[in-house]
């Protein structure tokens, strides 16, 4: 069935310069193709800090390669993570997740849930404090998927309380994470490889001193978040 008076919908004068430009979108392409690039090179410099700190990572991980992934809509805007090193098993979650999310920042997040968050994460009063000291957010959401540093998702460690940390760490899953503002590409590297190193130094705190296997290899790509 046809409208009879169909609207017709116009383009403010901003839409019509860019639908008319394509050179925008191009470029658009080529900032994800160097993104790619980049955590392709971060996750060959993970894996040493990984196979130096074997017995720190568990034996099943889902992805003994990095997987990098892309999207179009995390809140409407385009994104690229790098999983690694990551197990994705049930409720049982192990992932350092880097993160280049366009218009906002990159990004580097532990999500531990199950058998690992029970490994690693505790009470002790050296945990919270290695948080505050390492300037880490410490994800205050109900909800795990969350990835933006709003308020009602992330709270700087130094503005946690003993007990507010006691309270969240009795969750079914445990998130900290840092940020660099994209302004700051030139130091994304540096940013990304010395927070995995923090990372590794708090995993430290509370494991048990068990050996784990890790195997080298590539990074796989897909498109998911």
């Amino acid at each position: 069935m046809y409208m009879n008076n169909p609207v017709k919908l116009q383009l403010s004068k901003e839409e019509m310069e860019l639908v008319t430009n394509r050179e925008w979108i191009l470029t658009k392409h080529r900032v994800i193709k160097k993104v790619y690039q980049m955590f392709g090179q971060i996750n060959e410099m993970m894996k040493d800090e990984v196979l130096h700190n074997d017995h720190l990572f568990p034996e099943n991980l889902k992805y003994k390669t990095g997987k990098i992934s892309k999207g179009e809509n995390y809140q409407l805007l385009p994104y690229v993570i790098l999983d690694y090193p990551s197990s994705f098993v049930k409720n049982n979650i192990f992932t350092v997740r880097s993160m280049f999310w366009w218009g906002n920042f990159f990004s580097i997040t532990l999500h531990l849930s199950g058998c690992h968050k029970t490994k690693f994460i505790s009470n002790k009063p050296a945990l919270l404090s290695f948080l505050k000291r390492s300037n880490f957010f410490i994800c205050v959401n109900e909800e795990q998927w969350q990835h933006h540093f709003e308020e009602d998702n992330y709270a700087l460690a130094t503005n946690i309380t003993d007990t507010e940390y006691s309270q969240i760490i009795q969750r079914d899953f445990f998130k900290v994470a840092k940020k660099l503002p994209l302004v700051q590409w030139d130091k994304a590297y540096d940013f990304i490889m010395g927070s995995f190193r923090e990372i590794v130094g708090l995993l430290q705190i509370n494991s048990q001193d068990d050996k784990k296997d890790l195997l080298p290899g590539s990074p796989i790509i897909g498109s998911d978040l």
